[in-house]
């Protein structure tokens, strides 16, 4: 009876999932064959992170969300994600935040 009684409990359990009744986003993919995004790693100068998050909200309508960046000694960049889409965009920029320039890394076709 104790087994029973053991199975219905965690059956009664097991069935108390959380839903929503709105999905998770979607973002848009990068284009194949376009050079690397980089996601949730943050190594590039607030400078350069600021002027590049600018630099895309002037050319771009929706929010701009700094997604990742990474530096080198030639230069950082900053990815980030524009709109309810998530559009992939990348920045290029000096660590002082001079001369950034935007590409688009999604696909024109999606």
């Amino acid at each position: 009876m104790r087994l029973l009684f053991s199975l219905a409990a965690l059956a009664a359990v097991s069935a108390c999932v959380e839903t929503t009744d709105s999905p998770a986003p979607s973002q848009m993919p990068v284009s194949p064959g376009s050079p690397p995004f980089i996601e949730g790693s943050f190594g590039a100068s607030d400078a350069a992170t600021n002027a590049c998050r600018s630099l895309l909200a002037s050319q771009t309508d929706g929010g701009v969300r700094v997604v990742g960046s990474e530096s080198s000694e030639a230069a950082h960049a900053v990815y980030m994600r524009v709109g309810a889409n998530g559009a992939p965009w990348r920045c290029l920029v000096s660590a002082d935040g001079s001369n950034p320039s935007t590409m688009f890394m999604g696909s024109d076709g999606v």
